[in-house]
């Protein structure tokens, strides 16, 4: 699904005048999506091995569907394990309705998507026609990567980590957002191809951060840092990873070889040569049961490179954050809960003993600037190899990190 996809679209248009523009009607809608898959299907030399179902929907009708998708994907609560993850870790304010906040958000964003459960195409029926073609060649490749690769069972999050989930994202809609960007394009130049040029392709990266801040999504621009970074991470740096392999001179049908071999951490989608031509693997770190009387894990995963920029960027400078964060070589993220208490519990790896060093010392002077109340942080390190938890319980948090030094299995790359 294409949560971000009008970014690209709107940020070309008056606010204003697009709410004045009427929209069209369904039948001249779907006609519409009929011309646009035919000019996709030629764009990239790839057809849709059967018909592709569509349907216009109105807002009330993708709210809905937003809804029961995250029910079906993620359940209630693991929505909430992962909102109170967020919030000892200092990535969303104390109090905030996660899932709430989620669904008003995603709501806010789509203009339209790919239903990859149903394999349907669904059409936003507000959007202006000047604005849905962009939108619907987007979706529609979603719809091929879905049928050639299986694109939907890519970010499935139960057979996925949360890291991996986020590179296959990023390498689904990088593509997508390529081919919308080269569809609209060809009005001007059919034989255009964004993708090599550095200078236009840095351009439209850079300019989605700012459209977030638009007055006509002001639930994105209420948004805490996480979530805002966390929705366009998939669109810009996926982006930037498949027009630095085009760059480097991989053709486009050696970009559709990567789905049979995707990238697997946000490491590789933030540093393209750290897939291809050399892959760097990230190292095996696994947290097994605590099995502590009372204490359920509500969540886990790999949390990956991404994740630790976060951690840091709220209170610290963006190329300090940057820094501290690349040497991130794997880790075994969970949430361990009890009626008395939570506590997220990290055990990590680094590329050297410096860079384990690095990172601790920032994510030391972050936490410390974070307002107080705040939770416990304790770490320890040993060598590359990284423990830290955030509780406000700070004797859950100790007995945590001593628990994951002792206990966490690595297995290095």
């Amino acid at each position: 699904m294409s949560w971000i996809a009008p970014l690209l679209v709107l940020m070309l248009a008056d606010p204003g005048t697009v709410a004045a523009i009427p929209t069209p009607a369904a039948a001249e809608l779907t006609a519409m999506a009929t011309r646009a898959l035919a000019r996709v299907e030629r764009m990239r030399d790839q057809k849709l091995s059967r018909p592709l179902a569509m349907g216009v929907k109105d807002r009330a009708q993708v709210t809905a569907f937003i809804k029961e998708r995250l029910a079906d994907e993620y359940g209630p609560d693991k929505v909430a394990a992962e909102g109170r993850m967020l919030q000892l870790c200092g990535l969303l304010p104390s109090g905030l309705d996660y899932g709430g906040f989620i669904t008003s958000l995603l709501a806010e964003q789509v203009a339209g998507f790919y239903d990859h459960t149903r394999r349907e195409l669904h059409i936003a029926s507000w959007l202006p026609i000047f604005m849905q073609e962009p939108v619907m060649a987007h979706e529609i490749f979603h719809a091929i990567q879905d049928q050639e690769w299986g694109g939907g069972k890519l970010i499935d999050s139960k057979a996925y980590t949360h890291d991996t989930v986020l590179a296959h994202a990023a390498l689904l809609e990088g593509d997508a957002t390529i081919v919308m960007l080269n569809y609209a394009q060809a009005e001007l130049d059919p034989t255009a191809d964004m993708s090599t040029s550095a200078f236009a392709i840095n351009m439209v990266a850079a300019s989605l951060p700012l459209q977030m801040s638009s007055p006509q999504f002001p639930v994105m621009a209420s948004a805490p840092d996480y979530l805002k970074q966390s929705l366009i991470f998939p669109y810009q740096r996926g982006l930037l990873f498949i027009s630095a392999l085009r760059q480097a001179g991989r053709t486009w049908p050696q970009i559709r070889e990567i789905y049979a071999d995707p990238p697997s951490t946000s490491e590789q989608i933030l540093h393209p040569e750290k897939y291809w031509p050399r892959r760097d693997e990230p190292s095996q770190v696994v947290l097994p049961p605590t099995g502590w009387a009372g204490f359920t894990r509500s969540w886990e995963g790999t949390v990956g490179e991404f994740h630790h920029q976060q951690l840091l960027l709220a209170h610290s400078n963006l190329a300090d954050a940057i820094d501290a964060a690349a040497g991130w070589d794997g880790d075994h993220t969970v949430l361990e809960v009890s009626r008395s208490g939570a506590v997220v519990v990290a055990a990590s790896t680094w590329d050297s003993p410096e860079d384990a060093e690095v990172f601790e010392a920032a994510l030391r002077r972050a936490h410390d600037a974070r307002p107080a109340p705040r939770p416990t942080l304790v770490s320890e390190r040993s060598g590359p190899d990284l423990a830290y938890a955030f509780s406000e319980d700070p004797d859950l948090a100790r007995r945590a990190v001593a628990f994951a030094r002792s206990q966490a299995k690595i297995t290095r790359h």
